[in-house]
């Protein structure tokens, strides 16, 4: 391989580390909605030259995650919260579809998985250094249980798609100091398809992924506002 050719993959695999960091701490909210990114910092943390932070940062604004502004000025992105109400309204009625056809399938196993993962997320809620990523992982896991047995991976791969719902997800969790309420709404929901209540489903779950935004709008006065469009 020639030289040119080394030079070549060298970059793109520092772009590709750039990438995944960055991604990784807008989504996790390490870095917040609006939060300049300096090219010569980054540059300077990952050794880089301004060739791959450039290819790096073009892929986080194809994804929405950065927006690339005049003189070349890059923020992380603000979120948009109609988008993200739009967003919630369409998995209020897919999950609840979801859930109803995993009540059929009657699998006493995975309704246990189910409950040792809302357990796990009391345990988590209960120590004395919370940590959010944690609690938020924990709680993707337990709804993809629904998804998955189901064999409706590829809407769940579309409900993770959206950045601006991963991060208002994220930020309700850090934001929140109630975490009780949202391991109720699991425990209730739980109750719902150990019984087989279907009509019970769609109220639980419309409470449930509705009542982030809902809290997140209580806080908007709350020096909160700064980080939607």
């Amino acid at each position: 391989m020639s030289s040119n050719g080394i030079q070549k993959n060298a970059s793109r695999d520092i772009s590709s580390v750039i990438y995944d960091d960055l991604k990784d701490k807008i989504l996790n909210l390490t870095l917040l909605p609006g939060t300049p990114l300096s090219e010569s910092e980054i540059c300077s943390t990952f050794n880089s030259s301004r060739t791959p932070f450039r290819t790096a940062m073009h892929r986080l604004a194809d994804q929405n995650l950065v927006d690339i502004m005049k003189y070349q000025e890059i923020r992380v992105s603000l979120i948009n919260l109609d988008s993200v109400k739009q967003f919630i309204y369409a998995r209020t009625a897919i999950e609840e579809r979801v859930i109803r056809d995993f009540m059929a399938k009657d699998e006493a196993l995975l309704i246990e998985d189910v409950d040792h993962l809302i357990r796990k997320q009391s345990i988590v809620f209960e120590q004395e250094k919370f940590k959010p990523e944690k609690f938020y992982s924990l709680d993707t896991s337990m709804h993809e249980i629904w998804f998955r047995t189901t064999e409706k991976l590829a809407l769940w791969t579309l409900i993770n798609s959206s950045v601006d719902y991963t991060r208002v997800r994220m930020l309700d969790i850090k934001e929140k100091k109630d975490y009780k309420s949202i391991i109720d709404d699991h425990k209730e929901l739980l109750e719902v398809i150990r019984k087989k209540d279907y009509n019970s489903v769609y109220p639980i779950i419309e409470r449930h992924l509705t009542g982030g935004i809902i809290r997140l709008e209580d806080r908007m006065n709350n020096n909160l506002d700064k980080y939607f469009k």
